[in-house]
C-alpha cells in the first residue's frame, strides 16, 4: 500500500488513515494523485503491468493483478504482489516510492516507510 504525504507520524495511526482515504475515494472518486501515476510508470518500466503481458509471460510477473492504474485511489494505492515474489519486489517498490516522496505500508510485516 502506498500513500501520498502527509501520513500520521505514529505507525499505529497509519492503517486507519489509509482506510479513511480509501473510503473517501469511494465516496468522491477523485483522480489519481500525480505522484502515484508517476510511481506506476516507473515501476512498470522494470516490471510491466500484468494487463499488458501475453499469457506465456504471466508467470514471470511480480504483479498479482492489473491493470495497476485501477488500483490507484486518489492519494493511496494498493499494489498487489505475487506472494512468491514479495522478497524481491517489495524493496524495489518501496525504494521507488520513497524516492518520489511517497509513504509505503506493508500490511504483511506491518512496517511503514516514510521518505
Amino acid at each position: 500500500m502506498i500513500s501520498a504525504l502527509p501520513v500520521p507520524a505514529d505507525d499505529a495511526e497509519v492503517w486507519g488513515d489509509f482506510d479513511a482515504r480509501s473510503e473517501a475515494f469511494e465516496q468522491h472518486g477523485q483522480p489519481p494523485h500525480p505522484l502515484l501515476l508517476k510511481l506506476v510508470d516507473q515501476l512498470t518500466t522494470r516490471h510491466p503491468c500484468i494487463s499488458t503481458l501475453r499469457e506465456d509471460q504471466l508467470e514471470n510477473s511480480i504483479w498479482a493483478d492489473g491493470p495497476l492504474h485501477d488500483n490507484l485511489m486518489h492519494d493511496v494505492a494498493i499494489l498487489t504482489v505475487v506472494p512468491a515474489k514479495v522478497a524481491t519486489a517489495v524493496p524495489f517498490i518501496r525504494d521507488t516510492a520513497l524516492a518520489l516522496g511517497l509513504a509505503v505500508y506493508d500490511p504483511q510485516s506491518e512496517q511503514v516507510w516514510r521518505p
